[in-house]
């Protein structure tokens, strides 16, 4: 009887340890500045979701050099997010000013 209650004490704790795990989704803020994505590289892991706030004081996107995701236009203090299930590097830009590059490397 003392060994049940034991196993079932157990249990009950193990799984009050694993509840934040399973309840909270990892993110990542990048935000939009100064004309540059900060950071500019960002490295997670799958299931993770990348939010870019634009923190700049004019129009901005991010924008998938292959097309996986695009933002649109984010105007000032607006967010855009997207989750990235699988491995790989992603490669994103600007669409209004090409120069502003960043990478997301999903390991």
């Amino acid at each position: 009887m003392q060994i049940a209650m034991g196993i079932r004490r157990l249990t009950f704790v193990l799984l009050l340890a694993c509840l934040p795990a399973l309840s909270c989704a990892a993110s990542v803020l990048v935000a939009i500045k100064g004309m540059d994505f900060h950071p500019s590289t960002v490295t997670v892991a799958p299931g993770t979701t990348v939010i870019w706030t634009n923190d700049d004081s004019f129009p901005h996107s991010t924008t998938s050099d292959t097309k996986v995701w695009d933002s649109g236009l984010l105007d000032p203090g607006n967010s855009y997010s997207h989750t990235f299930d699988k491995t790989g590097a992603y490669s994103y830009h600007c669409a209004i000013h090409s120069f502003m590059t960043g990478a997301v490397v999903v390991k």
